[in-house]
């Protein structure tokens, strides 16, 4: 287990990097003195509680982005450990892998429908968008008064506050990974 002091050196570096930060403007933003910000980053000063707080909010973020390790932040999920969803009929399956997060503003799940399925979506929030990878079979989705065909590796996006259609056309059951992007 890393010790804290490694943990906070290697988000707060790596976040002024991603954010294209210097020392200078985070110590402005944060009263944290550049030299302290300088001996944090390389792992030569274990912060107190009180300079990580002054850290997160001068940056606005929360405390856990500077003090969680993100190597750890891992989820592996079997499909055998989700509960799916069923339409009546059961011709439409719903695995929900990502459930929607409102951290994340998404959610993702892969979706089976079985020869001639059909299922209706009123829309979803304003500002939704949806993401749609076809693994197998041949969707048709309806949308804007518009058809659309989506087959085996190809991909469609759309702005899915709409009412929508998705329909399997063909023989062979369609697998997909559908992810819905929230405004936030």
């Amino acid at each position: 287990m890393e010790d804290i002091h490694t943990i906070v050196a290697h988000n707060l570096s790596q976040y002024r990097m991603r954010k294209q930060l210097s020392l200078n403007s985070v110590a402005k933003s944060t009263g944290v003195s550049k030299t302290m910000l300088n001996q944090i980053e390389k792992g030569q000063s274990n912060p107190t509680i009180t300079t990580l707080w002054k850290i997160a909010n001068g940056l606005h973020i929360p405390i856990s982005e500077l003090i969680t390790n993100k190597d750890n932040n891992v989820s592996c999920i079997s499909k055998s450990d989700i509960i799916p969803i069923y339409n009546d009929d059961k011709s439409i399956i719903i695995h929900p892998y990502f459930p929607y997060n409102i951290d994340k503003n998404f959610e993702m799940f892969n979706m089976e429908l079985h020869p001639n399925a059909k299922m209706h979506s009123e829309g979803h929030h304003e500002g939704s968008e949806e993401y749609i990878i076809v693994h197998s079979g041949t969707l048709e989705i309806s949308l804007n008064n518009q058809t659309h065909i989506i087959r085996k590796d190809d991909a469609v996006h759309f702005e899915s506050e709409t009412p929508h259609t998705y329909h399997n056309i063909g023989d062979e059951t369609i697998f997909l990974t559908a992810t819905i992007q929230y405004q936030k």
